[in-house]
């Protein structure tokens, strides 16, 4: 199916939903029912005021941001099986510009990229018939864990989609999600500048997942990835998981594999192919978890390229200093282990990875992560953040400190 083609039918498919808003009983009865929905709607604001340090060898100075982002979402009734979202974010800078925010005009800084102003950051139409949702405008997709396509939360300035989406439950154990993606709008917005705030799309993300039993989950995936504005990150990558969990004398246990393969989609002018696996258990005893996991993101030796994620909220994986959001080219391997803990209201978490190349083996280096995080009430929490990356051979080395209080009404 050609661009135009699509962008016709999404076109058409925004027409007839504004059809079916219009039909119907008469117009007046029709208009009060309608008011009676969006008056029924639900409106609720958070609040998120970050304090983040960057000390990077690559700089000889550091970088500090204070940001507030101020989010305003929007949720009519139901109407006749459709509904109305609505969400605008508001990003300022609290403190000194002393970071590159990707918009300010400071590259000799460590980046923080989290520029200020007002993004939409979703505007969509719902339609929900029996097993069926349909899904049209500005949206989230995060998809299973977020490796893939997810919503790059971290930042104060989302990344979603404008899109069509269905989600079909097939049983109450097994849904199909599809999406068709018109533009990625990511993290950089809203002003013009480089990176883009969004780029062109042609993407078709498939989903589904099966719900086995009360401890096992089975899915697999399609991601078909089309960038007009960036053609390098154009990609099709197939996959399948389990993930489950087991309940055993005094503790339980919970796991994940995962295996994919990627290849060049469409405009990449690269040809290539690359495998992706994913090993995980850990272990639960009262309110301590020890977790281990082995991720590889492979590389390919004739194409000198290795399997990229560009959709994915990279913050939550490979390190909270972000060095590896662009996966080298001799590609990952990454071992890591975590543990948690509970003291009263404080969640405490610390995580150790090793970085290895995938051709080649060599040592890209090792990171610590640190987080203590509590909720004060149910509308206000904190969070303490620290990160420590050690280079080896890759990159060069860096601290990173998060200050975090989130609140929501």
């Amino acid at each position: 199916m050609s661009r135009r083609t699509q962008q016709c039918l999404m076109s058409s498919v925004v027409i007839i939903g504004a059809g079916v808003f219009a039909a119907g009983q008469p117009q007046a009865a029709e208009e009060q029912t309608l008011a009676q929905a969006l008056s029924a709607g639900k409106t609720t604001v958070n609040f998120r005021l970050r304090s983040e340090q960057v000390d990077d060898d690559l700089f000889t100075r550091s970088a500090h941001a204070g940001t507030l982002r101020s989010r305003l979402t929007y949720a009519s009734a139901a109407w006749q099986g459709w509904d109305l979202n609505l969400e605008l974010d508001h990003v300022a800078h609290v403190s000194d510009d002393r970071f590159n925010s990707t918009r300010n005009s400071k590259p000799f800084l460590p980046q923080i990229p989290d520029p200020d102003g007002a993004d939409l950051n979703q505007a969509n139409l719902r339609y929900r018939q029996g097993a069926t949702t349909f899904t049209v405008g500005r949206q989230r997709l995060l998809r299973d864990n977020q490796r893939f396509v997810g919503g790059v939360g971290w930042r104060q300035n989302e990344q979603t989609y404008d899109a069509a989406s269905v989600a079909y439950k097939v049983s109450d154990a097994i849904q199909i999600d599809y999406a068709w993606v018109n533009s990625t709008r990511r993290i950089f917005g809203p002003d013009a500048g480089n990176p883009p705030p969004a780029l062109d799309s042609n993407h078709h993300v498939l989903n589904a997942a099966w719900q086995v039993n009360s401890g096992l989950r089975a899915g697999a995936y399609l991601y078909a990835l089309e960038f007009d504005d960036s053609a390098l990150l154009s990609s099709n990558t197939a996959g399948v998981f389990v993930q489950g969990t087991s309940a055993l004398e005094g503790f339980a246990l919970d796991y994940r594999l995962e295996v994919a393969r990627q290849q060049d989609y469409k405009n990449n002018p690269r040809s290539y192919s690359t495998d992706y696996f994913l090993g995980s258990i850990g272990a639960t005893l009262g309110v301590t978890k020890i977790a281990a996991a082995y991720e590889v993101l492979g590389a390919d030796a004739s194409a000198n390229v290795a399997m990229q994620t560009p959709l994915a909220t990279l913050h939550a994986f490979q390190g909270w200093a972000d060095k590896f959001l662009t996966t080298p080219a001799n590609g990952m391997r990454d071992t890591y282990i975590s543990a948690q803990h509970k003291i009263g209201k404080i969640d405490l978490m610390a995580v150790w990875h090793d970085y290895e190349a995938d051709r080649g083996g060599a040592s890209y280096g090792s990171e610590w992560n640190f987080q203590a995080s509590t909720s004060i009430s149910a509308n206000l929490s904190l969070m303490l953040k620290y990160s420590d990356y050690q280079a080896d051979k890759f990159s060069s080395d860096a601290q990173k400190l998060w200050l975090m209080a989130e609140a929501r009404f």
